[in-house]
């Protein structure tokens, strides 16, 4: 891992650890969360058709 600092004057490993708690508290659970109402069709009407459009 490089421990180089970038402009911001914060390691690389200490972004990289941010954006890993951030994954795993936020971006993971969502997910699993929306793949839970998918596959239960609770979906709202605008998710739907969002999801259609992007297809």
């Amino acid at each position: 891992m490089c421990k180089k600092k970038i402009i911001t004057g914060i390691t690389v490993a200490q972004q990289m650890s941010k954006a890993r708690i951030i994954l795993n508290s936020q971006v993971i659970p969502r997910e699993e969360l929306f793949q839970i109402r998918k596959k239960m069709g609770t979906l709202s009407p605008e998710l739907k058709s969002a999801l259609k459009a992007n297809a």
